[in-house]
């Protein structure tokens, strides 16, 4: 989220609830927390919060955070689409097969 987004939020939060009053110490403390979240979801989870609670919320009441790239995910989807442009040779193949099974054979020495 951008600051002006975060600045935003709390003066909508400012506003929706008069007895919260935004100051400028809760300026500089909580827009660097807030522009790590997600501003469609914090502005989505404040909307549900005002919806439904009398009193300002609390960070984590409203707090959405982008949703993180699962980094195994997408290197096993790139080597995927390699795979897919460039197939491994039948020889290859052999390769891995030999050494899957004494991979296996290793395993069951150790057990």
């Amino acid at each position: 989220m951008e600051s002006e987004q975060a600045s935003e939020i709390l003066q909508m939060i400012s506003e929706v609830y008069p007895r919260w009053e935004l100051t400028e110490t809760k300026l500089k403390a909580l827009v660097p927390v807030l522009k790590k979240m997600d501003y469609q979801g914090v502005l989505d989870n404040l909307y549900e919060h005002i919806a439904s609670k009398p009193f300002a919320p609390t960070m984590p009441e409203i707090a959405a955070y982008p949703k993180q790239v699962d980094q195994t995910q997408e290197k096993i989807k790139s080597f995927e689409r390699e795979a897919e442009k460039n197939p491994p040779t039948p020889e290859q193949r052999q390769v891995l097969k030999a050494r899957l099974e004494q991979f296996m054979r290793k395993d069951d020495s150790d057990e």
